[in-house]
């Protein structure tokens, strides 16, 4: 085996995805047209190429057939380590098998994988025929990740619950059994119809079957229909959400000449320091099927080189799944799937300096737009980018919630909320209304559970359209504040503001003030004391008979307008001073002189974090999440699921017209035991979004890529059909 070949110099070009099939210990390139067709007796390599600005970042792959030979698993790893050497060691390496691949290479392609019987040492090779003779069945399974596998031609492979593909060459039968539902038929569609325009090019005829009406040519090929099973349940692997979040930090050696590994952290996140260049690690999230390999660029290079094998011999030591995914990561090329498990990810090209920082690769979909409030209404992008559905133009009312219900607050007062309170705002603006629940840190429990039972009757009493956004203190979004127009947002640390029950104000109070979008500013109450200070905001000290007003090296004019303002709300005069320039009396008065924040601001997750879709169930009785991979549509959003999207700050909830009831009724807490069950430790406070088909405001659809607005109308499922010209 030599350690260069010609292929080799083919690979990572131009970006796009290139597949190679290992054929007698050589590769050969598979035909695009063919792309997502596996032999199952064989083993193959994909490579998916990214451009980023003048440069290439690469995911490699190598897949593993069922079936396929030891020699030509062998030879597909060794040409995997080859490629990765060749290409400077810069690929993330992965490790697939069959029924068992990674969101990142099912991704690649969309219309889902096909599986087919035999391989190269059959004779079978990725050819396109345009064979009208062909015989074979194809059983098509999942939702998400679409897998349709070549079984036996006859009944007997055959059940209720799923759709087949009969494939007799010039004509295409897609059966649909009687219990499968409108999604799965038009995933199956997909597929027929890519074996009609790649595999015979054009020529074959589509015709879709329904149980019980099977045309007489297919009563020919499988002969008498006898009575067929009610369903498969045989379902892949989907695990509990709750293992996502389960994961451990080792370092590797091999300085003995056999691998040994040594426990770094046993709980995550993790810091990145633990991570030394001078090394390999492995993060061990083999409760969720997934193994890690990090190269430090200084380390071993054999233990670099080495680095698949190391975790295949990790999985089979710690007794996981022997189809646990693996990749192996370059440092600097770390994924967000690997970030995900660390605290405070800091990229190398991140920028510093006061106020938001950015990374030059950014991975979201959506690129940084702008804020401009006159043009909210026609780009929903900046609406979704900066989650502000208008400019707050529209009609605001508010209530507070109490045992007896909501009891409206004074207009005088809005936009001041006290910690031991619960809020409901009804937002009404021309394309919909959005029902707030701002929930205090203070609020008692029963509070907590009515501001929800007032949100939902409210609701009703619209008639069931309004978008719906759980609020929790301290977690207040752009559009909420810009309610309030020109006055900040102020929030009182504790108290009520009921007229009975009202505890005096401290004498003494200290309040953070810092800008969130455009002139756009939240004033908190913060613990008093000098340790509260932060070097990127402005603060007001409130004392019996004076008051400071303190500017931190990093704020900005807006805040100090912020300030300003509140020292009227809280009637007193206040002196400037600015950060480094404290006379002894604004110390003495908090306290002493405390160490507090004085770093800039650090790039925060949703800079970089891509956003994520996933269908979510309890139907097994435990949480599960099934993402979408790759490039998320409109048309990922099931009609019978409830479905979660996460933007990272916060959480929708898309609700489909034909969602199961306990879905729907158990949707936040799920939405809730997501957020818990981040691997970054997340903040449980993020905003959670309800959303139903149909009435989807901008600050969603504006992170889909062409969002038809007319899409719900009529039977969506039929069009689309009818455009892949199926019978």
């Amino acid at each position: 085996m030599v350690l260069y070949h010609k292929e080799f110099e083919n690979a990572g070009k131009v970006p796009g995805t290139q597949v190679w099939r290992v054929e007698r210990l050589e590769l050969a390139p598979v035909p695009k047209s063919l792309h997502g067709s596996f032999y199952v007796g064989d083993a193959y390599l994909v490579m998916h190429t990214i451009a980023i600005k003048n440069n290439f970042s690469y995911h490699l792959h190598f897949w593993l057939g069922k079936e396929c030979s030891q020699d030509e698993s062998s030879a597909a790893a060794i040409f995997t380590v080859q490629m990765d050497d060749y290409l400077s060691g810069r690929p993330v390496q992965y490790r697939e098998l069959q029924d068992s691949e990674s969101n990142t290479f099912v991704s690649y392609f969309k219309d889902g994988l096909k599986y087919q019987a035999g391989g190269v040492a059959s004779g079978f090779t990725h050819v396109i025929t345009n064979n009208l003779s062909a015989k074979r069945l194809l059983h098509i399974k999942g939702r998400r990740i679409v897998r349709a596998t070549e079984v036996h031609l006859s009944w007997d492979s055959f059940n209720k619950g799923d759709c087949f593909i009969v494939d007799l060459g010039a004509v295409i039968h897609q059966w649909c059994g009687s219990k499968c539902n409108t999604y799965e038929r038009l995933k199956a569609a997909h597929v027929a119809a890519g074996i009609r325009d790649n595999e015979r090019n054009g020529r074959a005829k589509l015709i879709v079957v329904e149980e019980g009406q099977e045309p007489k040519d297919l009563i020919q090929v499988l002969g008498t229909k006898p009575e067929l099973k009610e369903g498969n349940d045989d379902e892949d692997f989907v695990a509990d959400v709750s293992n996502r979040k389960m994961a451990k930090l080792y370092m590797v050696s091999d300085a003995s000449g056999s691998m040994k590994v040594s426990l770094v952290s046993s709980e995550n996140p993790f810091s990145p320091d633990m991570l030394l260049n001078e090394e390999c690690f492995i993060l061990d999230n083999g409760a969720d099927r997934k193994i890690f390999v990090w190269k430090g660029k200084n380390a071993n290079p054999e233990e670099r080189k080495a680095a698949m094998k190391t975790a295949e011999g990790f999985i089979a030591k710690m007794g996981y799944p022997s189809n646990s995914q693996i990749q192996v990561l370059p440092e600097g090329g770390e994924t967000p799937t690997f970030k995900q498990f660390f605290k405070n990810w800091k990229d190398l090209d991140q920028s510093e300096g006061f106020g938001k920082v950015y990374v030059t690769e950014t991975i979201a979909k959506i690129k940084q737009i702008e804020f401009d409030a006159s043009k909210l209404h026609s780009c929903p992008q900046m609406a979704a980018s900066h989650n502000m559905v208008d400019n707050g133009s529209g009609q605001t009312e508010i209530w507070r919630v109490e045992s007896n219900g909501r009891i409206p607050v004074d207009p005088a007062t809005y936009g001041q909320f006290y910690g031991g309170d619960c809020y409901i705002i009804l937002y009404t603006y021309k394309s919909g209304q959005i029902i707030y629940t701002w929930q205090g840190s203070s609020a008692t429990k029963d509070e907590l559970t009515m501001s929800a039972f007032l949100t939902v009757n409210l609701d009703q009493s619209l008639g069931g359209r309004a978008v719906q956004v759980r609020v929790t203190q301290g977690k207040e979004s752009s559009h909420l504040l810009s309610l309030f127009k020109d006055k900040p947002l102020i929030i009182y640390q504790n108290g009520t503001s009921r007229k009975e029950g009202q505890t005096l104000a401290p004498a003494q109070r200290l309040f953070q003030v810092r800008k969130n979008l455009s002139t756009i500013t939240r004033i908190v109450e913060v613990d008093f004391g000098a340790q509260s200070l932060n070097s990127n905001d402005v603060f007001v000290l409130k004392l019996p008979n004076a008051a400071f007003f303190w500017v931190g090296k990093g704020a900005s004019s807006d805040e100090e307008r912020g300030a300003q303002y509140l020292t009227t709300v809280l009637q007193c005069k206040a002196t400037r001073i600015t950060e480094g320039k404290e006379p002894d009396a604004f110390w003495n008065s908090l306290g002493g002189k405390k160490q507090y924040q004085t770093s800039a601001l650090l790039q925060s997750h949703e800079d970089y974090f891509q956003p994520r879709l996933f269908a979510c169930s309890n139907k097994t009785g435990c949480f599960i999440i099934e993402e979408v991979p790759g490039e998320y549509t409109q048309d990922d959003l099931a009609e019978d699921d409830v479905m979660l999207f996460d933007v990272w700050d916060q959480v929708f909830v898309w609700i489909g017209k034909d969602a199961n009831e306990v879905e729907k009724k158990e949707s936040v807490k799920s939405a809730k035991h997501y957020i818990e069950s981040d691997p970054s430790g997340r903040d449980c406070r993020t905003s959670i979004v309800v959303v139903k088909q149909g009435f989807e405001p901008p600050t969603f659809t504006g992170w889909f890529l062409a969002w038809d607005t007319s899409k719900w109308s009529g039977d969506h499922v039929k069009k689309a059909m009818a455009s892949l010209k199926v019978a």
